[in-house]
Protein backbone atom coordinates (compact mmCIF):
# COMPACT_ATOMS: atom_id res chain seq x y z
CA UNK A 1 0.00 0.00 0.00
CA UNK A 2 1.12 3.29 -0.32
CA UNK A 3 2.31 5.75 2.42
CA UNK A 4 0.78 8.81 3.26
CA UNK A 5 3.89 10.04 2.47
CA UNK A 6 3.86 8.96 -1.12
CA UNK A 7 -0.08 9.59 -1.63
CA UNK A 8 -0.33 13.26 -3.09
CA UNK A 9 -2.94 15.41 -1.87
CA UNK A 10 -5.28 16.42 -4.31
CA UNK A 11 -8.15 18.75 -5.33
CA UNK A 12 -11.08 16.42 -6.43
CA UNK A 13 -14.15 18.68 -7.94
CA UNK A 14 -17.40 17.53 -6.92
CA UNK A 15 -19.26 20.57 -8.53
CA UNK A 16 -20.05 23.07 -5.69
CA UNK A 17 -16.42 22.32 -4.19
CA UNK A 18 -13.45 20.92 -4.44
CA UNK A 19 -12.35 18.53 -1.71
CA UNK A 20 -8.89 18.14 -1.14
CA UNK A 21 -8.54 13.59 -1.15
CA UNK A 22 -5.44 11.31 -0.42
CA UNK A 23 -6.32 7.58 -1.92
CA UNK A 24 -4.18 5.20 -0.20
CA UNK A 25 -4.33 2.88 -2.33
CA UNK A 26 -4.37 -1.04 -1.15
CA UNK A 27 -4.21 -4.81 -2.77
CA UNK A 28 -7.48 -6.24 -1.24
CA UNK A 29 -11.19 -4.93 -2.65
CA UNK A 30 -12.66 -3.41 0.30
CA UNK A 31 -12.62 0.36 0.17
CA UNK A 32 -13.02 2.76 3.28
CA UNK A 33 -13.77 6.19 3.29
CA UNK A 34 -12.93 8.13 6.04
CA UNK A 35 -14.96 11.25 7.21
CA UNK A 36 -13.59 13.90 10.35
CA UNK A 37 -15.17 15.61 13.06
CA UNK A 38 -15.15 19.31 13.89
CA UNK A 39 -12.40 21.52 13.41
CA UNK A 40 -10.33 18.63 11.84
CA UNK A 41 -8.90 17.57 8.30
CA UNK A 42 -8.09 14.22 6.95
CA UNK A 43 -4.61 14.51 9.43
CA UNK A 44 -6.60 13.11 11.91
CA UNK A 45 -7.08 9.97 10.41
CA UNK A 46 -3.41 9.47 9.54
CA UNK A 47 -2.58 7.56 12.62
CA UNK A 48 -5.24 5.03 12.01
CA UNK A 49 -4.47 4.38 8.65
CA UNK A 50 -1.01 3.84 8.95
CA UNK A 51 -2.22 0.92 11.84
CA UNK A 52 -4.33 -0.51 9.07
CA UNK A 53 -1.87 -0.52 6.65
CA UNK A 54 -0.97 -4.09 6.32
CA UNK A 55 -4.80 -5.02 5.89
CA UNK A 56 -4.23 -4.02 1.94
CA UNK A 57 -7.84 -2.54 2.04
CA UNK A 58 -7.69 1.16 -0.24
CA UNK A 59 -8.70 4.19 2.17
CA UNK A 60 -9.58 7.89 1.18
CA UNK A 61 -9.47 10.35 3.41
CA UNK A 62 -10.30 13.88 2.80
CA UNK A 63 -10.70 17.48 4.01
CA UNK A 64 -14.41 18.16 4.35
CA UNK A 65 -15.95 21.64 2.70
CA UNK A 66 -14.47 24.67 4.34
CA UNK A 67 -11.61 23.00 6.00
CA UNK A 68 -8.11 23.78 5.34
CA UNK A 69 -6.90 22.95 1.81
CA UNK A 70 -10.57 22.07 0.73
CA UNK A 71 -12.72 25.25 -1.13
CA UNK A 72 -16.09 26.35 0.36
CA UNK A 73 -18.97 28.57 -0.87
CA UNK A 74 -20.44 31.56 0.80
CA UNK A 75 -24.00 31.04 2.93
CA UNK A 76 -24.74 28.61 5.97
CA UNK A 77 -23.13 25.12 5.61
CA UNK A 78 -24.95 21.99 6.68
CA UNK A 79 -24.65 18.58 7.28
CA UNK A 80 -26.56 17.73 4.71
CA UNK A 81 -24.43 19.04 2.56
CA UNK A 82 -21.57 17.51 3.86
CA UNK A 83 -23.01 14.12 3.25
CA UNK A 84 -24.39 15.02 -0.27
CA UNK A 85 -20.44 15.62 -0.21
CA UNK A 86 -19.15 12.77 0.65
CA UNK A 87 -21.63 10.94 -1.84
CA UNK A 88 -20.58 13.00 -4.50
CA UNK A 89 -16.99 12.32 -3.81
CA UNK A 90 -17.45 8.29 -3.73
CA UNK A 91 -19.49 8.17 -7.01
CA UNK A 92 -16.34 11.37 -8.62
CA UNK A 93 -13.72 8.25 -7.66
CA UNK A 94 -15.64 5.83 -8.93
CA UNK A 95 -15.49 3.78 -5.89
CA UNK A 96 -18.86 1.85 -5.90
CA UNK A 97 -19.60 0.85 -2.30
CA UNK A 98 -17.69 1.92 0.43
CA UNK A 99 -17.37 0.98 3.75
CA UNK A 100 -17.31 4.50 5.98
CA UNK A 101 -15.13 5.54 9.02
CA UNK A 102 -16.52 8.59 10.98
CA UNK A 103 -15.25 10.17 13.96
CA UNK A 104 -18.01 12.78 16.03
CA UNK A 105 -19.28 15.20 13.57
CA UNK A 106 -18.26 12.94 10.07
CA UNK A 107 -19.85 10.34 12.29
CA UNK A 108 -23.50 12.13 12.43
CA UNK A 109 -22.72 12.76 8.69
CA UNK A 110 -21.84 9.13 7.97
CA UNK A 111 -25.57 8.37 9.27
CA UNK A 112 -26.92 10.85 6.92
CA UNK A 113 -24.61 9.03 3.83
CA UNK A 114 -26.33 5.64 4.87
CA UNK A 115 -29.31 6.93 5.01
CA UNK A 116 -30.11 9.04 2.04
CA UNK A 117 -27.31 7.57 -0.04
CA UNK A 118 -27.14 3.92 0.95
CA UNK A 119 -26.70 2.44 -2.40
CA UNK A 120 -23.08 3.96 -1.76
CA UNK A 121 -22.18 2.79 2.00
CA UNK A 122 -21.47 -1.34 2.57
CA UNK A 123 -21.34 -0.53 6.36
CA UNK A 124 -20.18 1.77 9.27
CA UNK A 125 -17.99 2.81 11.60
CA UNK A 126 -18.68 5.25 13.57
CA UNK A 127 -16.47 6.65 16.98
CA UNK A 128 -18.64 9.32 18.90
CA UNK A 129 -20.98 10.75 17.06
CA UNK A 130 -22.25 13.81 18.98
CA UNK A 131 -26.11 12.61 19.02
CA UNK A 132 -27.23 15.05 22.07
CA UNK A 133 -30.58 15.90 20.61
CA UNK A 134 -31.09 12.32 21.72
CA UNK A 135 -30.07 12.99 25.65
CA UNK A 136 -33.96 13.23 26.95
CA UNK A 137 -36.43 12.00 28.85
CA UNK A 138 -34.24 11.21 32.33
CA UNK A 139 -32.96 13.98 34.74
CA UNK A 140 -29.42 12.78 34.49
CA UNK A 141 -29.84 13.17 30.15
CA UNK A 142 -31.30 16.16 30.44
CA UNK A 143 -28.65 18.27 32.32
CA UNK A 144 -25.89 16.33 30.39
CA UNK A 145 -27.62 17.88 27.13
CA UNK A 146 -27.94 21.52 28.92
CA UNK A 147 -24.15 20.90 29.81
CA UNK A 148 -23.04 20.97 26.26
CA UNK A 149 -25.40 23.69 24.94
CA UNK A 150 -23.97 25.86 26.92
CA UNK A 151 -20.25 25.14 26.23
CA UNK A 152 -21.49 25.16 22.73
CA UNK A 153 -22.93 29.04 23.32
CA UNK A 154 -19.29 30.00 24.94
CA UNK A 155 -17.52 28.66 22.55
CA UNK A 156 -19.39 30.68 19.56
CA UNK A 157 -19.82 33.64 22.02
CA UNK A 158 -15.43 33.52 22.46
CA UNK A 159 -15.10 32.93 18.60
CA UNK A 160 -17.32 36.30 17.69
CA UNK A 161 -15.42 38.15 20.12
CA UNK A 162 -12.54 37.54 17.78
CA UNK A 163 -10.74 35.32 20.71
CA UNK A 164 -9.86 31.97 18.09
CA UNK A 165 -7.15 30.33 20.54
CA UNK A 166 -9.48 30.62 23.76
CA UNK A 167 -12.51 29.91 22.05
CA UNK A 168 -11.02 26.55 19.92
CA UNK A 169 -9.48 25.25 23.37
CA UNK A 170 -12.63 25.83 25.52
CA UNK A 171 -14.33 24.10 23.02
CA UNK A 172 -11.55 21.03 22.63
CA UNK A 173 -11.93 20.76 26.46
CA UNK A 174 -14.98 21.28 27.84
CA UNK A 175 -16.98 19.80 24.63
CA UNK A 176 -14.76 17.12 22.79
CA UNK A 177 -11.47 15.55 24.85
CA UNK A 178 -11.38 16.67 28.50
CA UNK A 179 -9.52 19.01 30.71
CA UNK A 180 -5.90 19.36 29.69
CA UNK A 181 -6.02 18.05 26.18
CA UNK A 182 -5.57 21.25 24.12
CA UNK A 183 -1.75 20.95 25.62
CA UNK A 184 -1.51 17.40 26.29
CA UNK A 185 -2.83 15.67 23.76
CA UNK A 186 -2.22 17.67 20.64
CA UNK A 187 1.06 19.23 19.05
CA UNK A 188 1.36 22.94 17.41
CA UNK A 189 -0.07 21.38 14.40
CA UNK A 190 -3.05 20.08 15.15
CA UNK A 191 -3.45 23.50 17.21
CA UNK A 192 -3.15 25.78 14.46
CA UNK A 193 -5.16 23.28 12.01
CA UNK A 194 -8.22 23.52 14.64
CA UNK A 195 -8.12 27.12 15.02
CA UNK A 196 -7.80 27.85 11.01
CA UNK A 197 -11.03 25.67 10.93
CA UNK A 198 -12.45 27.59 13.76
CA UNK A 199 -14.33 29.93 11.38
CA UNK A 200 -16.29 26.42 9.87
CA UNK A 201 -17.07 25.36 13.16
CA UNK A 202 -18.66 28.51 14.40
CA UNK A 203 -20.61 28.09 10.52
CA UNK A 204 -21.11 24.62 11.57
CA UNK A 205 -22.24 25.42 15.28
CA UNK A 206 -25.58 27.87 13.56
CA UNK A 207 -26.89 24.86 11.47
CA UNK A 208 -30.21 23.20 13.34
CA UNK A 209 -30.12 19.95 11.78
CA UNK A 210 -26.11 18.68 13.36
CA UNK A 211 -26.89 17.24 16.38
CA UNK A 212 -30.49 16.35 15.31
CA UNK A 213 -29.53 13.19 14.14
CA UNK A 214 -32.16 10.75 12.94
CA UNK A 215 -30.12 7.59 14.06
CA UNK A 216 -33.34 5.59 13.52
CA UNK A 217 -33.01 5.30 9.77
CA UNK A 218 -30.44 3.10 10.02
CA UNK A 219 -32.89 0.35 10.79
CA UNK A 220 -33.71 0.37 7.57
CA UNK A 221 -29.69 -0.18 6.54
CA UNK A 222 -28.92 -3.59 5.27
CA UNK A 223 -25.36 -3.10 6.23
CA UNK A 224 -23.39 -3.39 9.81
CA UNK A 225 -23.06 -0.98 11.66
CA UNK A 226 -20.72 -0.57 14.28
CA UNK A 227 -20.82 2.32 17.55
CA UNK A 228 -18.01 3.26 20.07
CA UNK A 229 -16.83 4.99 22.62
CA UNK A 230 -13.87 5.16 24.32
CA UNK A 231 -13.69 3.95 28.23
CA UNK A 232 -12.46 7.60 29.57
CA UNK A 233 -14.70 9.76 27.22
CA UNK A 234 -16.83 12.53 28.15
CA UNK A 235 -19.85 11.41 29.86
CA UNK A 236 -22.45 12.98 27.18
CA UNK A 237 -20.99 10.87 24.39
CA UNK A 238 -20.95 8.29 26.54
CA UNK A 239 -24.56 8.35 27.13
CA UNK A 240 -25.37 9.62 23.09
CA UNK A 241 -23.72 6.23 22.36
CA UNK A 242 -25.85 4.43 24.92
CA UNK A 243 -28.94 5.82 23.70
CA UNK A 244 -28.46 5.34 20.14
CA UNK A 245 -27.49 1.79 20.37
CA UNK A 246 -30.76 1.33 21.95
CA UNK A 247 -32.38 3.10 19.02
CA UNK A 248 -30.73 0.38 16.70
CA UNK A 249 -30.85 -2.75 18.34
CA UNK A 250 -28.97 -4.31 14.95
CA UNK A 251 -25.75 -2.39 15.68
CA UNK A 252 -22.72 -3.24 17.37
CA UNK A 253 -21.12 -1.40 20.03
CA UNK A 254 -17.26 -1.34 20.95
CA UNK A 255 -15.34 0.00 23.64
CA UNK A 256 -11.57 1.78 23.03
CA UNK A 257 -10.27 1.03 26.35
CA UNK A 258 -8.19 3.88 27.67
CA UNK A 259 -9.22 6.17 24.89
CA UNK A 260 -11.60 9.40 25.14
CA UNK A 261 -13.33 11.22 22.37
CA UNK A 262 -9.80 11.57 20.21
CA UNK A 263 -9.13 7.97 20.09
CA UNK A 264 -8.19 8.61 16.09
CA UNK A 265 -5.00 10.07 17.35
CA UNK A 266 -4.49 8.70 21.17
CA UNK A 267 -5.28 5.22 20.57
CA UNK A 268 -4.85 4.71 16.77
CA UNK A 269 -3.96 0.75 17.05
CA UNK A 270 -6.64 -0.04 19.04
CA UNK A 271 -9.03 1.79 17.60
CA UNK A 272 -7.63 -0.25 14.35
CA UNK A 273 -7.99 -3.36 16.12
CA UNK A 274 -12.26 -2.66 16.09
CA UNK A 275 -12.32 -1.36 12.66
CA UNK A 276 -10.68 -4.35 11.36
CA UNK A 277 -12.95 -6.54 13.93
CA UNK A 278 -16.28 -4.42 12.37
CA UNK A 279 -14.71 -5.20 8.81
CA UNK A 280 -14.42 -8.80 9.51
CA UNK A 281 -18.45 -8.82 9.83
CA UNK A 282 -19.25 -6.76 6.84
Amino acid sequence: MASTATSPLTRVDIGEVQLATRVLEGSSGQLLLFIHGSLDDHHTWLPLTRALAGTGHTMVVYDRRGHSASTDVAGQGTIRQDADDAARLIERLGLGRVHVVGHSYGAATAVLLAAEHPDLVASLYLHEPPAFALLTGRTELEELKAQTGAVARESVALLDAGRVEEGTAYFVEEMAFGAGSWSELFDDQARAVMMANSDTWLDQSRDPERLALDVTALNSFDGPVTFSVGSRTLPAFTAATAEMLRLVPGASGATIEGAGHGAPTSHPDELAAAVRHHLDSA
